[in-house]
């Protein structure tokens, strides 16, 4: 039988939730800034410090770079459309802690592929 709860302890979970949501929403605009200046970078020949020639990016750098910012520009979607926080793959719900440290990612560990090692 489903537990009953106060409509206090609801509302409490709720702004809980709105405020780990208003974090995670800080990081992604971060993140994205971050990764948009880095394609910036990326796609463009810069000076070598010193100055002594100028640098041709890598295609790699600058494919890696608009990976970056098209996964945070579809988590910020994803968000807006109420559908972040979990798999795309499986629709379970992704850890905080794994969004805390990767605020663009779309798959659970299980559908990612990964596994953890036991000591």
């Amino acid at each position: 039988m489903a537990e009953i709860r106060s409509p206090g302890s609801l509302m409490e979970e709720c702004r809980q939730y709105d405020a780990q949501l208003s974090e995670l929403r800080m990081l992604l605009g971060e993140r994205l800034h971050a990764a948009r200046a880095e394609l910036a970078l990326a796609s463009e020949p810069h000076e070598v410090t010193p100055p002594v020639a100028w640098v041709r990016p890598s295609a790699e750098a600058v494919r890696r770079a608009s990976r970056d910012v098209a996964a945070i520009e579809a988590a910020v979607e994803r968000m807006d459309l109420g559908l972040y926080g979990t798999c795309t793959e499986c629709e379970a719900f992704l850890p905080l802690d794994r969004l805390r440290l990767a605020p663009h990612v779309q798959l659970c560990a299980a559908c990612a592929g990964e596994t953890r090692m036991s000591a």
